[in-house]
């Protein structure tokens, strides 16, 4: 009798741990972002489905602009105080504007501006991995992005694990301003998502950029 109680019981652990592991689903680690993984190919497009309801004049009269952003990297270049070469990242909104990003290549390291004229504001550091911080800027005001997540997205009906969260905002001891730019990056792609969301004296809102098409081989 006691030899098939214990018999019982060993089939009844070993159905258990069978059926725990079954439930069990292991986690990719994230892949680095690596300077090969960083885009960097002259003609590069992508294409954004922009929705806009950031208001300059008056913030109690909402108006949402729905628009479409070009961006391409157009054009390779060196410094010549520094001898760092440099890709221009242009951005070309249907309504007129153009924003023009310079990325500096300086050894092993990628640095994405957010503007030309101020090398201090760095908006991207490249390579990085999830918990990496950087800050730019002067001592009462200036930039702090971090990578705070690594996630699953579903891009042009193709599931992507490796989608990097990175969270950028603007830092001020003299004002009250607030403006956090959120950025869905993936590596050997780029940003599939970009959200700002802006509170100041002259704007408030949020506008958010949405990739719909690019010209990458392998993300078709």
């Amino acid at each position: 009798m006691r030899k098939q109680i214990s018999t019982l019981l060993l089939i009844l652990m070993v159905l258990f741990l069978t059926l725990s592991c079954e439930k069990e689903v292991p986690l990719a680690p994230a892949k680095p972002v690596t300077i090969e993984t960083f885009p960097d190919i002259l003609g590069s497009q992508w294409i954004y489905h922009m929705v806009d309801n950031l208001q300059i004049i008056d913030p109690n009269k909402p108006e949402i602009k729905i628009d479409t952003v070009f961006a391409s990297i157009s054009e390779r270049l060196t410094d010549q105080d520094t001898g760092e070469e440099a890709t221009i990242w242009r951005y070309n909104i249907n309504n007129g504007l153009s924003i023009i990003r310079p990325v500096f290549f300086s050894g092993d390291t990628v640095y994405f501006y957010w503007n030309w004229e101020n090398r201090d504001r760095i908006g991207l550091v490249f390579p990085f991995q999830k918990g990496d911080k950087w800050r730019t800027g002067g001592f009462l005001s200036g930039d702090e992005t971090t990578v705070t997540d690594v996630i699953s997205a579903n891009v042009r009906g193709r599931l992507l694990e490796n989608v990097f969260i990175l969270e950028n905002k603007t830092r001020s001891t003299i004002s009250t301003d607030l403006r956090t730019i959120t950025i869905w990056y993936v590596p050997n792609l780029g940003p599939i998502r970009i959200h700002l969301h802006e509170v100041h004296d002259r704007s408030v809102g949020d506008t958010t950029w949405t990739l719909v098409d690019h010209n990458f081989p392998g993300f078709d």
